[in-house]
């Protein structure tokens, strides 16, 4: 079967809340008792008050047992009581569900009266502060815990703690018998008289990975020290899960009320270890049987299904051979006509390489020709230009020469021209003095006749030096 076969529909899934609201809204819709009742017991205060109720969650615990019941107690009644007072008390019963999923019932008091003062002892209320401190914990169950172990083929680990003086053991070894074949027994010694030392043994014990530990002893005189509350508070303070097996038959101690499993002699003890280990090997081994059976028919299944489909595969290839053997025949004669038009291919190929053999002969040919050519052509080009650059730097030179001797030039007219100015300039000099002799001779015009005409002839062959 599929894993989906086994999954829900998601319509049918709900969460812890869901229910627990549907079941809350169940119980609220059918009351308990309509009725008020009455009931009498050892009353005890709680520590929760309900100030939207205005009431203490209290508890009335059975005067013979530790049974008890939890009171919704108002406020305004309960200051006048005290733990441990014996109270008759009148309400009506209502049912809830906790968020952990458990059914409760409360009384809801409508009124309280006092019969004792106290009806236990400080002891006594202290045993069953432990009781109530053990049941909120949880009593470890051990029997799931030696029967997950045995299934598993794993051997528990069980502690054995006597009375330092006590001769039990005989009375438990005839019970235990086979047990000891699947579990591994440890024995200590330890004075239960002794409170601080016994209590010591048993916190040392917790820590050594024990899966149980358990209290043997036989009945008689100072049975009542495994009453001790500094011993009731290291049991229920306790890790490892524990079992009692001490006293004679009708002697009860309140430690059976804590004991995570309670038996009453040794000898039942023994008797228990032997029992479940018998009927977990008788189990493990019916579903051995079980699971063998299962397994043959599951295999007889497979070898059938095995067979049928071994049939089918075999008509399959033989319709398979018959369709390879067509598809080769066919493959072989494609093959066939494959080969030849690869022969005729290779025939043109060859051609085509002889064809192109030649032409690429013809081609290196050509090109050699065509190199031998250029490289001559590159010889007459590089003498015309090696002639041409002698020509030019002949041009160059003749050039440069032709510069010099012009600039030589250049420098002598630049010269004379200098000097041609220095002498316009002394005649022009020379011209402003006989100007200025000739006003002169203006004024004296009949005086000196002759001397104007010396400075004109002065005058003429200076203007034809210039000229010259």
């Amino acid at each position: 079967m599929s894993e989906s076969a086994n999954t829900p529909a998601s319509a049918n899934l709900f969460r812890p809340s869901e229910v627990i609201g549907i079941l809350r809204n169940h119980l609220a819709a059918g009351q308990v008792n309509q009725k008020v009742i009455c009931l009498r017991g050892v009353y005890f205060k709680g520590t929760y008050i309900n100030q939207y109720f205005h009431t203490a969650n209290d508890r009335l615990v059975d005067e013979c047992t530790s049974d008890e019941i939890a009171i919704a107690m108002p406020l305004g009644l309960r200051d006048d009581f005290d733990n441990g007072n014996v109270i008759t008390v009148n309400g009506i019963l209502d049912r809830s569900i906790t968020n952990k999923g458990f059914i409760q019932i409360v009384l809801k008091v409508t009124g309280v009266e006092k019969i004792k003062e106290l009806a236990v002892s400080e002891d006594d209320l202290k045993r069953a502060e432990l009781r109530r401190i053990k049941s909120e914990k949880g009593f470890k169950n051990v029997d799931n815990i030696l029967e997950s172990l045995l299934y598993q083929d794993k051997r528990p680990k069980v502690a054995l703690v006597y009375a330092e003086t006590s001769i039990t053991q005989e009375d438990f070894e005839k019970g235990v018998q086979a047990a000891r074949t699947y579990m591994d027994f440890t024995e200590y010694r330890e004075s239960f008289a002794k409170t601080n030392a016994f209590c010591k043994k048993l916190k040392e014990l917790d820590e050594m990975g024990f899966d149980i530990i358990a209290i043997i002893r036989g009945g008689g005189a100072g049975l009542d020290a495994l009453d001790e509350v500094e011993l009731l508070e290291t049991l229920v303070n306790m890790n490892t899960a524990w079992m009692y097996g001490a006293g004679h038959e009708g002697e009860k101690l309140f430690i059976m009320n804590i004991a995570d499993k309670a038996m009453a002699i040794p000898h039942a003890l023994g008797t228990y270890f032997r029992d479940i280990t018998e009927e977990v090997i008788q189990k493990r081994n019916n579903s051995r049987a079980a699971l063998v059976k299962e397994v043959e028919g599951q295999f007889k299944k497979q070898i059938d299904d095995s067979n049928k489909k071994n049939q089918e595969l075999t008509k399959q290839l033989e319709i398979l051979q018959k369709q390879n053997k067509e598809q080769t025949e066919i493959s072989n004669k494609k093959i066939e006509e494959l080969t030849e038009a690869q022969k005729e291919h290779e025939k043109v190929v060859k051609e085509m390489t002889e064809q192109h053999k030649n032409a690429t002969e013809e081609a290196n040919k050509l090109h050699k020709t065509q190199n031998e050519t250029l490289q001559k052509a590159n010889s007459q080009l590089q003498e015309q230009l090696k002639t041409q650059g002698k020509t030019l730097t002949d041009l160059q030179e003749q050039q440069k020469r032709q510069q010099e001797e012009f600039n030589k030039s250049l420098g002598q007219m630049q010269e004379s021209n200098k000097a041609f100015q220095t002498s316009v300039s002394e005649m022009t000099n020379d011209l402003m003095l006989a100007k200025q002799r000739v006003a002169e001779l203006e004024n004296n015009k009949h005086e000196n006749i002759g001397y104007i005409i010396v400075i004109a002839v002065l005058t003429v062959v200076a203007i034809l030096g210039l000229i010259l």
